[in-house]
């Protein structure tokens, strides 16, 4: 993916437009910018809108200068706790961390299904056939292999002895090893999931609509120390959150454009990538605690128990996106000179 840098002209001037649009509520613009850090697993679609916004000047016209940072989920969790992290954006993976005593929150969700495509050898037609194969995975135990463990268990497969797991195939190099015929399988996000398919490999599930008790719940959590300590801070980083998802979904052109720009896709493919990732998205950035309950029984799934956590409710904190939304509702509601 590319890196971009904003000039303090170009989001001012950002900022201002998205002002005039009365997208939402934008705070006043600030000159100075806070350093905030985030942390993604890996660069993906889903993370997209946040990047989008960034871009467009969303979070600068609140204040912020965000600096994203790739990491695996252990990694991140650590620095989220010892404060060299700012916020993370590992979702479920994340909150079953909570369940072992790490004190964070869910703040924002970007989605409330698994981003996951399960693609195949062209041969490959049915979940029968994968008996005795290969499928890449990015890590054991991480949400797209236990996703996938849980579509082979409703497809009639044992996930525990009728397939071999690849770990380290994320998605680039899972559709890497699809191409070399190392694998059979791969678990793949947008745009390989795309891509791969565009190839002639068979896309034999979504794994969203499959298992939809199994969430990734990618979106925004930090830590109870932030919130306690920083609660202006995190209430103008849901907001450049909601912003960026209602920017990146009202400016369709824009987004389709940024998406064959940073992924260097061809236009016809960043549509398709595009109509994927958008319609995984919350409407309004929050979610069930039915699927926290989810995330929570994928822990116990696991074999971790959750001794800290008693209610979903534990994990999320939506009252700053609450009140985000109710800000930008008043805005609304007033009349204009």
């Amino acid at each position: 993916m590319k890196l971009f840098n904003i000039r303090s002209t170009q989001a001012i001037r950002r900022a201002l437009l998205l002002c005039l649009l009365g997208i939402v509520g934008i705070a006043p613009i600030a000159l100075a910018l806070d350093k905030v850090s985030l942390a993604v697993p890996v660069v993906a679609v889903q993370y997209m809108p946040i990047y989008f916004g960034i871009k467009e000047g969303v979070f600068a016209a609140e204040g912020l200068a965000a600096e994203v940072h790739v990491l695996r989920t252990d990694l991140a969790i650590a620095g989220l706790n010892t404060g060299r992290l700012d916020y993370i954006a590992h979702g479920g993976a994340a909150l079953r961390g909570a369940t072992r005593g790490f004190p964070l929150k869910l703040i924002f969700a970007l989605d409330d299904k698994a981003a996951f495509w399960l693609l195949t050898q062209p041969g490959i037609r049915d979940a029968a056939m994968l008996k005795g194969k290969n499928i890449g995975v990015s890590f054991p135990g991480d949400t797209p292999h236990l996703v996938l463990k849980r579509f082979l268990r409703k497809r009639g497969l044992d996930p525990d002895k009728d397939v071999t797991y690849v770990a380290g195939q994320i998605s680039p190099i899972g559709f890497q090893g699809l191409a070399a015929g190392v694998l059979d399988g791969a678990v793949m996000a947008p745009p390989h999931s795309v891509l791969a398919e565009e190839k002639g490999f068979h896309s034999l599930a979504f794994l969203g609509e499959e298992v939809p008790d199994a969430p990734t719940i990618n979106g925004i959590i930090t830590s109870d120390n932030k919130i306690r300590t920083r609660p202006s801070e995190v209430q103008r980083m849901v907001r450049a959150a909601l912003t960026s998802v209602h920017l990146y979904r009202q400016k369709k052109d824009l987004a389709v454009a940024f998406l064959a720009s940073e992924f260097n896709l061809n236009p016809a493919t960043a549509k398709k990538v595009y109509a994927n990732a958008s319609a995984m998205l919350t409407p309004n950035g929050e979610i069930g605690l039915d699927k926290v309950r989810d995330v929570l029984n994928l822990a116990r799934e696991l074999g971790q128990s959750p001794p800290d956590v008693q209610e979903p409710k534990s994990l999320v904190d939506f009252s700053f996106l609450q009140e985000v939304r109710r800000e930008a509702a008043g805005a609304q509601k007033k009349p204009r000179p």
